[in-house]
């Protein structure tokens, strides 16, 4: 549910009959028994309108945030293997993953509920400014707002939201394969310019790596999540290094393919084998230091992309695709998950892979024209 072209190949690689649900097209080919292409089912009215009721099915795979809470419905229905439905629900909402986790000790920004307050100057008196204003429910960035002042949160107030205080910091993820309620495999990932480029793995101190994954183990053992791929976001502060949120499923931004480059193995086909609870055996070793760069430069009409032919020639790019061309409208973006194309870029050091971004960034340029 929620195609991702990574799991589709890891399961005919297998040779494993399945279904895909998506609320998007699929463009890919398949070889999927049926590609159903509908919003994702909230009660088993709308699963069987679309589902033959007699087929028999051993799981459920999410592998988009949109689907995720739906995924684990249906495994309820359908009998499959699952976790714990209160555990993904605490993975989705924002707020009641950041109230169960407190308690537990887990650093965080201080944060207010859109529920328990009445008034703007309510949130500021707690929270101060800046602020940052998130949907519960929501990936990607998608519908995140920096509040300066009380003007600001004038409307917007409600319970679907909560109010964050505002972090000054770096970040980042880990990026964690969880076994039979163990770590089986973390990698941290930098986000060097947020929502644009990754580092994998990520070029911080041994120190600094020690403590971000002190505290991945720490939410997952609070959380007590039994399998499946986490995605955990972190900040990187002056005083400390803060908890940011989790998701039970594979990471976007082309993080997924940047770790099969840097540790060379397929990640698509390690998640599938513990989504199914198939063995498996963890071989990869740090191969190259990689960046995924995600390409969306400002919303209007492209009259011309410069760059593109050198870059495709460079060694240390292993991978570059645009999805434009000249006389294409790129619509303003929303959250990270839209982009105009994507690099994979691999080095033998840390500092020779900046370079390679860097030499990349200076020779790709979209012309745009306003409208």
């Amino acid at each position: 549910m929620g195609h991702r072209r990574g799991i589709s190949r890891a399961l005919e690689k297998r040779g494993i009959p399945f279904y895909i649900w998506s609320n998007k097209k699929v463009v890919n080919k398949t070889k999927a028994i049926k590609v159903i292409l509908a919003e994702f089912p909230k009660s088993k009215k709308e699963l069987y309108e679309h589902f033959p009721k007699n087929e028999s099915i051993t799981h459920i795979i999410a592998g988009s945030e949109e689907a995720v809470l739906s995924a684990s419905l249906v495994r309820t229905w359908l009998k499959a293997r699952r976790n714990p439905h209160s555990v993904i629900i605490k993975c989705t909402d924002k707020l009641k993953m950041k109230e169960y986790l407190r308690p537990f000790g887990i650093p965080m920004t201080e944060f207010v509920a859109g529920a328990v307050v009445a008034a703007p100057e309510e949130v500021i008196a707690q929270l101060g400014t800046p602020l940052i204003l998130k949907p519960r429910q929501s990936s990607g960035g998608r519908g995140i707002e920096r509040i300066t002042d009380q003007e600001g949160l004038k409307n917007k107030i409600n319970r679907d939201i909560l109010f964050e205080k505002a972090i000054v910091g770096r970040e980042g993820s880990v990026e964690s394969f969880v076994s039979d309620g163990k770590i089986e495999f973390t990698n941290i990932t930098e986000y060097r310019k947020l929502g644009h480029c990754n580092l994998v793995p990520s070029h911080y101190s041994p120190e600094v790596q020690n403590h971000i994954l002190d505290l991945n183990q720490k939410v997952l053992t609070a959380l007590n999540i039994q399998w499946g791929m986490t995605h955990l976001e972190f900040y990187i502060t002056p005083e400390k290094i803060l908890f940011g949120e989790i998701a039970l499923r594979p990471p976007g931004g082309y993080i997924m393919e940047a770790l099969q480059l840097a540790y060379g193995a397929n990640f698509w086909e390690l998640f599938t084998e513990i989504e199914l609870g198939l063995s498996h055996q963890w071989n990869g070793k740090l191969k190259n230091f990689c960046a995924s760069m995600v390409f969306h430069p400002a919303s209007g009409e492209v009259t011309s992309i410069l760059g593109s032919d050198k870059i495709k020639k460079r060694s240390s790019v292993e991978v570059f695709k645009l999805k434009i061309k000249a006389g294409d409208i790129i619509d303003p973006r929303k959250g990270v998950g839209q982009d105009v194309g994507y690099a994979l870029i691999k080095a033998s050091s840390p500092e020779e892979l900046i370079k390679e971004i860097e030499w990349v960034e200076n020779q790709l340029h979209f012309k745009i024209k306003s409208i």
